[in-house]
């Protein structure tokens, strides 16, 4: 992955994402968080001695912001694109905020308890944002990042019609050359029996359908040629 990628899937907050690119970009962001908070783990004797004050050490220490903060602008990106994808607004992600008040511990146990709450209430927001599938086909916020089978359009009764018609036609048609073939080959060899005539036939039905194969190749290269010269001319 290149690092224009890296920015594009982590730090874009532009376009739509859907759930399985979604969830694995979480669980990726996820094994980062642990990678960091084993480092700032290990480097606990350097903080502090005092195994009390821990936690406020952890949150003052350079190492902790370092990754926290792109941690969260990572997630943020990828709830946006997920919001897009849902033709929600990405100012839903404040919901978000709940997972963020949770870790603040102020002592009052009636904003501690919002706190909670929020927390909660933004897990199911997660749940919802993972689960959920994105509208189909494009949205206010761009094109479906899930490729859309194409439906063949149904035919009308009148043009099955027609199709069965031309290829009864184009049977009868090959049926009288065959015929005609037959009939030149046995004028033409009078002395000859059944095989030869069937071995001459199918050589000449061969080299027939070999030639009618090269006009139609001479007639899809000159088709494609005037379609480049066209194009190269709405360039120009």
């Amino acid at each position: 992955m290149t690092v224009r990628e890296f920015k594009q899937n982590y730090f874009c907050f532009k376009g739509r994402l859907n759930r399985k690119p979604f969830l694995m970009r979480l669980m990726m962001l996820g094994a980062i968080s642990i990678f960091f908070v084993l480092i700032v783990i290990n480097a606990e004797p350097h903080l502090k001695a005092d195994p009390a004050h821990f936690a406020t050490n952890v949150r003052k220490s350079l190492v902790f912001w370092v990754y926290y903060i792109p941690l969260i602008i990572a997630s943020i990106s990828l709830g946006v694109r997920r919001l897009h994808d849902l033709n929600l607004s990405g100012w839903w992600m404040l919901l978000g905020t709940g997972a963020l008040l949770s870790s603040v511990n102020t002592g009052n146990s009636a904003i501690d308890l919002a706190a909670a709450i929020l927390f909660y209430i933004a897990q199911l927001f997660n749940l919802f944002l993972i689960f959920f599938r994105g509208t189909k086909g494009p949205n206010r916020f761009g094109e479906d990042p899930v490729p859309q089978p194409v439906k063949e359009k149904k035919k009308t009764k009148e043009e099955r019609r027609a199709e069965a018609k031309a290829r009864k036609e184009a049977a009868e048609a090959a049926k009288r050359a065959d015929e005609e073939l037959e009939r030149q080959i046995a004028e033409a060899h009078p002395d000859w029996d059944e095989y030869d005539l069937y071995e001459a036939k199918m050589e000449m039905k061969a080299k027939r359908e070999a030639e009618e194969a090269a006009k139609k190749a001479e007639a899809q290269a000159a088709t494609e040629e005037t379609a480049t010269e066209t194009k190269k001319e709405e360039t120009k």
